[in-house]
């Protein structure tokens, strides 16, 4: 993730809930580790009971390493709260140290910036400093809530914002962003 004026693409992955981000990202990370692209950073895949979404986990592209990040299930975990969902902290300083060291890489992703980061000064803060000073990487896509869209979009003008609405656009919109930047020096 560059400032203005660097080679990296940065691109703001937005939409409502249930848009399908994640599964997007996924999908890009798949493709770019088949065509041996160095992938980093995180994602945060849900864990769904009876169709609601009870857990998210924080995944490290780059190792597989995973961690509890926030749970809906009372007492399982006490951290930051943000709604019905509490937030483990040590998933927190785990993922800011990977954040902290992200190598040079030919793609970079973070799921997601919300109201944890913007509203509490928690969660993955450390991506404000990555995005504020010159990261090499072909491509950057961080997924933000759209509330906050536009703050990140002030923070980051060289950024495009590209709106998720559908899961079952999600494949299409995948391959169309691989299409567009697989090439990309």
């Amino acid at each position: 993730m560059q400032p203005p004026g660097a080679n990296a693409h940065l691109i703001l992955l937005t939409g409502p809930h249930g848009a399908g981000k994640t599964t997007l990202l996924g999908q890009l990370v798949q493709q770019a580790k088949q065509a041996d692209w160095t992938v980093c950073g995180l994602l945060s895949p849900a864990q769904i009971h009876n169709g609601r979404k009870i857990r998210l986990h924080a995944l490290d592209v780059y190792s597989g390493g995973r961690r509890l990040l926030a749970s809906r299930v009372v007492g399982e975990l006490d951290g930051p709260r943000v709604g019905d969902w509490i937030f483990d902290s040590d998933a927190l300083a785990w993922g800011n140290a990977l954040l902290a060291r992200t190598p040079p890489c030919d793609l970079f992703v973070l799921d997601e910036l919300g109201p944890l980061e913007f509203d509490h000064h928690r969660g993955w803060t450390v991506a404000f400093d990555l995005l504020a000073k010159p990261m090499p990487c072909r491509l950057a896509i961080v997924v933000v809530r759209p509330d906050y869209a536009e703050s990140l979009l002030h923070r980051c003008p060289q950024a495009e914002t590209v709106t998720a609405y559908k899961p079952a656009e999600a494949d299409a919109l995948a391959r169309q962003l691989w299409e567009m930047y697989r090439n990309t020096p």
